[in-house]
């Protein structure tokens, strides 16, 4: 019986010591449970109070400026604060010359670079800025997408150490002041060498940075696009110095819709291979370079009626204040030429030139924003217009036109040589402001042309029988070409006599042609989803003028 309830006494202390234990065990996991969470909380708050902090030491003097990236100068140090959820935007990085010490090969208003398509990444240690692919494609519900994927990685250009974090964690901070004075073949301000140098045994400027005598000088940062002023020396034939102004700016989130190329109009384009299982073979075509002309939202129904309306963000040109004023007026008339163009498509006033605003402290022509006709005196005898893209969808987002102090000189002598045996107000030394300004409203009139994406239509003149050169009524009508975009100059066909009956001796303020491919290139299609839906209406339009000579185009 004693045995019995000793036994019991036993089973009955273990019974009771059972749980105890195991809540005491219990209580003890919870505890160390408590204590990890504690200690992560405290490392976590750490981590971020060292962030922080890392933070403010290194911007403790900093002088910022707010943008798209915030830019923070320390001492001769510039930071960019990039902040994540931008990152992987697409960008275009530009440089252009604002002034130079030597123009043998460059002058200052050029960019003697393409600008560069780039986008930003990051992992725990750095920020890259990746070059972006944009000439090859895959459809991306093809079964071939993923081998495309691994052949076509955006490459890595620079990577850049993370120096801090802002206090919330949203933006990296990196030292960028390398690419701004640092010796960047991509950004520099000698032009690369071409096959006009191997034919004429030139040799392009070249140098070598000289970094004691290099720094930056300049910082503005807007919403969408950063600016940063960089003086340069090079050792390069001698001293070489350059000031350039570096743009980043972020392109549309959502491109414009592309129009496809098509070869019997001429327009400025970008090639594109895409891989698809739809055809035999890599898919090659072209879209053209065009600005994005759309009716505003609210006057959609307006123009749809066939009502003029104002374009949702005209064209504008910024005319130099270095140009002489008895020109200028000349100028804004070859500007606004294209008005006719765009009229006869619904939009008015969709391309307009004004003066270099006074009352903006934002302005800054070497800015990508904007469009500007400017001056450049050097003894070249030249104008060109180069325009600038967004190369995913061929959106021309700035066109200049560079316009060389000597062309006078050669617009004297074309006009004189061509036109000299029949009219007497052309044997002049120096021509009448009049006269001068007829001949550069001409150029302006080609040069925008250009920066609009149209291309030179040497065919254009063909379409003219000689004798309707010496008709006053046919002159008068259509000038000595169908297309300013050709290379005809002035009348030289004329005899002595012809002036007097009203035989024109200049070429047309826009020509016919001229009009015809702005239609083509610019003019909304809006029951078209796609680009190739568009182009059943665009072989229409030129099916329309097939036959007829004067809408004919000649590379």
């Amino acid at each position: 019986m004693h045995k019995l309830l000793h036994v019991a006494l036993i089973a009955l202390l273990i019974c009771a010591a059972g749980p105890a234990e195991a809540r005491a065990g219990l209580f003890k996991s919870k505890k160390k449970k408590a204590a990890k969470e504690q200690l992560a909380a405290e490392k976590s708050d750490s981590t971020e109070n060292k962030g922080k902090k890392a933070y403010e030491k290194l911007l403790k003097d900093a002088k910022t400026y707010k943008g798209m990236f915030n830019v923070h100068v320390v001492k001769d140090k510039y930071y960019f604060e990039i902040p994540k959820n931008i990152l992987h935007r697409d960008y275009l990085l530009a440089s252009r010359v604002s002034s130079i010490s030597n123009n043998k090969d460059i002058a200052a208003g050029q960019m003697p670079r393409s600008p560069i398509h780039i986008t930003f990444s990051a992992d725990e240690k750095n920020v890259y800025i990746h070059k972006k692919r944009t000439t090859t494609e895959c459809d991306t519900t093809s079964n071939m997408y993923q081998a495309f994927v691994r052949n076509y990685i955006d490459p890595i250009w620079n990577a850049y150490k993370i120096e801090a974090m802002n206090p919330d964690s949203t933006a990296y901070v990196i030292d960028i002041t390398d690419l701004f004075v640092g010796d960047v073949p991509e950004l520099s301000p000698f032009r690369e060498s071409n096959i006009w140098d191997v034919l004429m045994r030139k040799k392009p400027l070249t140098g070598s940075l000289s970094s004691s005598k290099s720094s930056i000088i300049g910082v503005k940062a807007f919403p969408q696009n950063i600016n940063i002023k960089s003086q340069l020396t090079y050792n390069a034939d001698g001293a070489f110095t350059a000031t350039l102004t570096r743009n980043i700016i972020m392109l549309p989130e959502t491109p414009m819709r592309p129009r496809y190329y098509d070869p019997r109009v001429g327009y400025f384009a970008e090639r594109r291979n895409r891989y698809t299982e739809e055809e035999d073979g890599i898919k090659e075509y072209k879209i053209i370079n065009r600005w994005n002309i759309q009716p505003k939202p609210e006057d959609l129904e307006r123009y749809k009626r066939g009502e003029l309306v104002e374009p949702a963000k005209p064209i504008v040109y910024y005319v130099d204040p270095a140009i002489p004023e008895k020109w200028r007026k000349y100028i804004k008339l070859g500007i606004e030429d294209w008005q006719k163009a765009f009229e006869a498509i619904g939009f008015k006033n969709a391309i307009v030139a004004r003066d270099y605003p006074t009352d903006d402290p934002d302005f800054d022509p070497d800015d990508i924003r904007y469009s500007c006709y400017r001056m450049i005196t050097t003894p070249t005898q030249n104008s060109m217009g180069p325009s600038w893209i967004d190369p995913r969808s061929g959106e021309i987002i700035q066109g200049d036109v560079l316009f060389y102090s000597n062309i006078v000189r050669l617009l004297h002598d074309w006009r004189f040589v061509q036109t000299g045996a029949v009219d007497p107000d052309v044997r002049k030394a120096v021509f009448s402001d009049e006269l001068m300004g007829g001949s550069l409203r001409y150029v302006a009139a080609h040069e925008i042309g250009h920066t609009l994406g149209l291309a030179h239509n040497f065919g254009a003149s063909h379409a003219f029988p000689v004798d309707s050169l010496r008709s006053p009524s046919f002159t008068q009508k259509y000038g000595t070409t169908p297309s300013i975009m050709d290379y005809t100059r002035y009348n030289y066909v004329a005899q002595p006599g012809d002036k007097e009956r009203g035989v024109c001796l200049t070429p047309p303020d826009l020509g016919v042609y001229d009009i015809y491919a702005i239609k083509w290139g610019y003019k909304p299609i809006f029951d078209a989803a796609t680009p190739e839906d568009e182009r059943e209406t665009l072989d229409l339009w030129i099916r329309e003028k097939a036959g007829d000579p004067m809408y004919k185009f000649g590379p």
